[in-house]
């Protein structure tokens, strides 16, 4: 004979099950609302959801801008009237939505909001967007004017008596969270009951109005269009039927309300939007049934904005408005043809094994690093690359002053280190292999002002002490030098043309700036030569 588990093994096992299926229930629930106040995207937009869609695009072919400009020139009438009073003209109509919250329930669904009578601060919705902060209730203390009740002298306020009422002899019941509840059910009971009250719902003006606009689109759209079905959700644990919930809703979802108004949208919807759950669909002789699963594979990783993470804590699974994310470029190589709607592609696998959905990982998700900072590249700063600027602003004139502070070395030599050390950090030099060409270019771009601030000695010794750590060679020296020489008499030769600077020509003339005592012979006659071309420059001009 089979035995029976004990009670204490049976309920042990039920408590599992409603604490597998609670978690996943409360994070819908909760997205369910903030997708009300700030949805990321609207539902009849996407494909299997285009019934939704009642707007057409059938005037866009037809349009013209001139119709818009008849439009406004049908009539123009001359109107002889004395200004309106200056109070009046400032005065502008329009309509002002106001907001309050307050809190229904705590986060141990313990009921905040019982019998009484309420009085709410109302803001404006423009100028009080939605808190992310908790709402708390305040005491007032011997009638003293506290900070918080300052909103109350300075808007307008809401008063009104709250009562729970849900049966006919107005006995107050108090509304209880349920784990899962759905949309009509109880609402279709009590209309059929005489003289039942609706409670009344002041507070949520925000949730109201977009709930009332969808209400009255549902009412738009014939009845004939809409499948009257019944759904039946069978939840399963450890492959065992622990509850079945008959869904009177018709086919909104029981998670999120939406209206799917189509089985196949239903499915597809809680296949996708709910991936926290394994849905299957079983056919049912009255409508339909779907068999609900944990989906022990899901993919709980974050996949919000990366850049998000490493701000204050709490901002990554905030949501306020529209944000800038990181650009990403995506080649579409073929668009297949779009597969016809089929309700076999929720029927369970006949291996066994349940389809797992592949994560798709979009390219604004990657987060990217400064290589030099190890810092996060924020999404404003991904047009330009960091790699490109070797040599900020902040690193050069830190870069100097560091030079600056040095005690023991000579005024000349901090002034060739600074153009070097600038010279080495603009072109990213750095490997040994390199600094033959890094003198030559740092000759051809500083030499004239080396010439001029008269540093030709400190940049030989420069050049030495490189040689000396075996970075250059004695030929990489030389071609300095001699590249150098051809700058310095370039120079010369433009400053004797100019008859300005004739008498500094001569006293330069007699000195090479520091390269008379590396070759004597040869820089007289360069500078015998020099002084020839001053002379006969100065025949000529005279």
């Amino acid at each position: 004979p089979v035995k029976k588990p004990k009670m204490e093994h049976v309920q042990a096992d039920h408590e599992l099950f409603l604490q597998a299926f609670e978690k996943p229930t409360q994070i819908y629930r909760f997205l369910r609302t903030r997708n009300l106040i700030a949805p990321i995207f609207l539902h009849r937009t996407l494909t299997y959801m285009s019934h939704r869609n009642s707007r057409t695009n059938i005037k866009r072919k037809t349009f013209k801008v001139d119709d818009m400009l008849s439009k406004k020139c049908l009539l123009n009438l001359d109107v002889n009237e004395e200004p309106p009073a200056r109070r009046k003209r400032n005065r502008e109509d329009g309509e002002k939505t106001f907001v309050a919250q307050m809190t229904v329930f705590d986060k141990n669904r313990r009921l905040q909001l019982l019998d009484g009578e309420y009085e709410v601060a109302m803001q404006e919705m423009e100028e009080c967007p939605i808190s992310k902060k908790r709402a708390t209730w305040e005491t007032i203390l011997d009638g003293k004017r506290l900070p918080p009740f300052e909103t109350f002298s300075q808007g307008p306020t809401l008063q009104f008596t709250l009562r729970w009422t849900g049966e006919t002899n107005d006995k107050s019941t108090a509304p209880i969270a349920k784990p899962l509840a759905t949309r009509n059910s109880e609402s279709l009971h009590q209309e059929n009951k005489p003289g039942s009250v609706k409670p009344t719902q002041p507070i949520a003006v925000k949730e109201s109005l977009t709930t009332d606009l969808q209400t009255r689109k549902e009412k738009d759209t014939p009845n004939e269009n809409r499948q009257k079905l019944r759904i039946f959700y069978q939840f399963l644990y450890n492959n065992n039927t622990r509850q079945q919930t008959e869904a009177r809703d018709d086919l909104h979802c029981p998670w999120c309300t939406l209206n799917c108004r189509k089985l196949y949208s239903l499915l597809k919807h809680l296949k996708l939007c709910h991936s926290r759950f394994i849905f299957n669909y079983v056919y049912h002789p009255k409508g339909a049934r779907i068999d609900v699963s944990i989906n022990e594979c899901y993919d709980g990783s974050y996949a919000g904005n990366p850049q998000d993470i490493h701000r204050q804590p709490g901002f990554a699974f905030s949501r306020n408005g529209p944000v800038k994310r990181t650009p990403i470029t995506h080649i579409l190589v073929c668009r297949p043809k779009r597969t016809k709607a089929s309700m076999s592609e929720f029927l369970e696998s006949e291996d066994g094994e349940v389809e797992q959905q592949r994560t798709y990982s979009s390219g604004h998700n990657r987060l990217y690093f400064h290589s030099d900072t190890c810092l996060p590249l924020r999404p404003q700063e991904m047009e330009v690359d960091s790699e490109d600027e070797k040599d900020p602003e902040w690193l050069r004139e830190k870069t100097i002053t560091q030079i600056e502070e040095f005690s023991d070395v000579n005024e000349g030599e901090k002034e060739v280190m600074k153009l070097w050390n600038l010279h080495v950090m603009k072109h990213g030099f750095i490997a040994d292999n390199q600094m033959n060409h890094a003198c030559m270019l740092f000759v051809e771009n500083y030499g004239q002002k080396i010439i001029k601030k008269n540093l030709c000695r400190n940049f030989m010794l420069h050049l030495v002490s490189m040689h000396d750590f075996n970075l250059i060679s004695i030929m990489s020296i030389d071609k300095a030098v001699t590249k150098l020489r051809e700058m310095q008499q370039k120079l010369e030769k433009g400053e004797s043309a100019s008859p300005a600077n004739e008498e500094i020509t001569e006293e330069q003339n007699g000195t090479a700036n520091g390269f008379s005592e590396i070759n004597s012979k040869e820089k007289a006659l360069e500078t015998d030569s020099v002084s020839g071309v001053s002379k006969q420059s100065k025949k000529q001009k005279l």
